[in-house]
């Protein structure tokens, strides 16, 4: 089969070879010159951006449950690791391994933005092949909230500390798929173009995204019904892209763009006839991984067989106890910090046995992705939240103009996760310092309230970081430094980027 490859400098040293930044590969027999001369091309090469967003050096391992997490310090190191191999994941330039999973990552993005890129270009050159109605706009929104979904994350790992320099040096924003160089542009630069690809999707979507969330697939309720326009929790649809829209004015943080933060964020909660909020988990109403509330997801094929094979199964407590299982689990200590058992946090349905396993040593393990319990109930099987419902009402509250309002939003989230009345937070000193804070001291009340809860519910879904970096926690619970620096947060760009723009050619 033949392959499209832009080659980037000739003779240029990599960890891979130079074809890998933006090789252009079709999944199926299809040959690359006639990829895009019907319908099922198209839908073929989208699909295919999908999929490698299901890759483990993506979010089928490092960007969820996986590195992000570490970083984070979610999971309690068990055994006999030094204090020295705990910082080797924070030596991104130092260490080899990380540097090569650094990089690795960074090289993934790139390749699935040249993937994207392609597409659109063929999208305006084969216009003329989209004959059935909706297709053309669909996928052309989709396809330019993918590039900004993909840029943005690309932004919160390699750029700087936005709020505290925004016009700092951070990524190139690739358009084209051509050999041609991009530079690196300044982190606020990087945002505008973000908000410009959201703003195109959207104008887009809002009259072609045919909304059908959760499809029902017997036979009679879809009988008549393009197949490939349902599911749309697992397409960039159009609240995907009101959620992102809601992610990147938050970070952007200036007044009017938290106004637009919290507005966005709001759509989205609104629109309760797709999404609504789990309100109690058991054995009879099982769904650890709350797939009602995915906004935006990818469906991995045989998840449990990747879990397996990534120390993330947690196939029961023998298992976890005498295996390398415990890479992702949490001792006593922690598992009572982080939901704060002392203090309410018994009634959060998040910590039942539903939720999490235990072992007879107390680690608890996260059964997120459990998908033993969903083999008789596929709703949800194979999925991996990338953006859920429970972030647009943290959006909402950290945007709110008033420490009232905050505290109501606050309140009706946390009531949802079963927690009582009687623990409610008052708006009463909500954005004094929280000096009293066992982490950091320097933020709000609100901002620590917003921290603990992302805590709790992203758990294994790589969040936590994007939200400490973001806020610029000094310290928080686990961290192995003394204080956590820019530099901790901010990856290296790869030698070969800074040196040849391997990736902006």
């Amino acid at each position: 089969m033949k392959k499209l490859y832009i080659y980037l400098m000739a003779g240029m040293m990599s960890l891979t070879s130079c074809s890998d930044w933006l090789d252009v590969d079709p999944k199926t027999s299809i040959p690359a010159e006639k990829q895009f001369e019907s319908e099922y091309g198209f839908k073929d090469a989208l699909t295919g951006v999908y999929l490698k967003l299901t890759a483990t050096n993506m979010y089928g391992r490092n960007l969820t449950f996986g590195y992000l997490d570490e970083l984070a310090q979610l999971y309690t190191v068990v055994g006999a690791t030094s204090q020295d191999e705990l910082l080797q994941i924070y030596r991104y330039k130092e260490n080899l391994d990380t540097r090569a999973q650094v990089d690795g990552i960074y090289m993934a993005f790139y390749n699935t933005i040249a993937n994207v890129n392609h597409l659109l270009k063929m999208l305006e050159e084969k216009r003329e092949v989209l004959v059935t109605e909706h297709y053309y706009e669909t996928m052309k929104g989709e396809a330019l909230a993918l590039r900004a979904f993909l840029h943005f994350d690309l932004l919160r790992l390699f750029g700087p500390i936005y709020a505290d320099e925004p016009s700092g040096q951070a990524i190139p924003y690739r358009t084209e798929f051509n050999s041609e160089a991009t530079p690196i542009l300044a982190a606020n630069e990087v945002v505008e173009k973000i908000l410009a690809d959201l703003q195109a999707a959207q104008d887009l979507l809002k009259e072609h995204d045919p909304l059908d969330f959760f499809t029902d697939r017997e036979f009679d309720n879809v009988l008549g019904k393009d197949m490939f326009l349902l599911d749309r929790q697992f397409r960039m649809n159009l609240f995907a892209v009101k959620a992102m829209m809601a992610r990147v004015y938050c970070y952007k943080g200036d007044v009017e763009s938290r106004k637009l933060a919290a507005q966005y964020a709001k759509e989205v909660i609104g629109a309760t006839d797709y999404f609504s909020l789990y309100k109690q988990q058991s054995n009879e109403n099982y769904n650890s991984i709350r797939y009602r509330e995915q906004i935006f997801g990818i469906s991995v094929f045989e998840l449990d067989e990747l879990l397996e094979n990534n120390n993330m199964s947690m196939a029961g407590p023998e298992y976890v106890e005498n295996s390398l299982q415990r890479r992702y689990v949490l001792d006593d200590e922690k598992y009572t910090d982080f939901y704060d058992m002392s203090s309410g946090g018994s009634n959060d349905w998040r910590t039942l046995n539903v939720m999490f396993g235990m072992t007879p040593s107390r680690y608890h393990y996260s059964l997120k992705y459990n998908q033993s319990k969903l083999q008789n109930n596929a709703e949800g099987m194979d999925a991996m939240p990338l953006i859920r419902l429970p972030e647009m009402y943290y959006i909402a509250i950290e945007c709110a103009p008033t420490a009232k309002e905050a505290a109501d939003l606050l309140n009706e989230f946390r009531q949802s996760r079963g927690w009582s009345f009687d623990d409610d937070v008052t708006a009463e000193g909500l954005d004094d310092l929280d000096v009293n804070s066992k982490e950091d001291k320097t933020k709000t009340k609100r901002i620590n309230h917003l921290m603990r809860e992302v805590r709790k519910e992203y758990y294994a879904e790589g969040q936590l970081f994007f939200f400490l970096k973001a806020h610029h926690y000094k310290t928080f619970a686990g961290s192995v430094f003394e204080e956590m620096t820019p530099v901790l947060y901010q990856w290296p760009l790869p030698d070969n980027e800074t040196i040849f723009g391997n990736n902006s050619k």
